[in-house]
């Protein structure tokens, strides 16, 4: 081999073992988030794609998500920001998703594109998570505005 040939040779070589070696698949938890909100848990229940649809700060916001109680017995969720709280309950074995079940906090206490803090209780243990708050700018959140005040 021709030494000045050695150098590129190796150094396309090494090349495409860094380009191969970046194409691994994402993390098995990244998997799980293909939606907008967030995830969580909460005792026994499960928080999918959780966020507030609100057409601006101040203004009502409408939760979308879906709550999970793979539990025997139904259990009763509260979900609260800085100044408001609303409790819905969620079946044994089933589900809650509040694109039907319409849940409404009076006022969302961020603008559109921000996070609010949503604390989530059950059965007395609690979680809070950092909740996008989307307005209808998407047209696939603005059936989902809630009515103003």
């Amino acid at each position: 081999m021709h030494p000045t040939t050695a150098i590129p040779r190796s150094l396309c070589a090494v090349l495409t073992l860094i380009a191969l070696t970046s194409c691994s698949s994402p993390a098995e938890e990244n998997l799980n988030a293909i939606a907008t909100g967030v995830d969580g848990e909460v005792g026994e229940v499960e928080v999918r794609s959780l966020l507030v649809v609100a057409s601006e700060e101040g203004q009502p916001a409408r939760f979308l998500g879906t709550l999970v109680n793979p539990g025997g017995e139904a259990v009763d969720v509260v979900l609260a920001d800085d100044d408001d709280s609303v409790t819905v309950s969620v079946p044994a074995e089933g589900q809650t998703p509040f694109d039907t079940i319409e849940t409404v906090l009076a006022s969302a206490d961020g603008r559109p594109g921000s996070r609010v803090p949503i604390t989530i209780e059950v059965m007395g243990e609690s979680e809070e998570l950092s909740v996008p708050v989307l307005d209808g700018t998407l047209e696939q959140y603005e059936p989902y505005l809630p009515d103003a005040a």
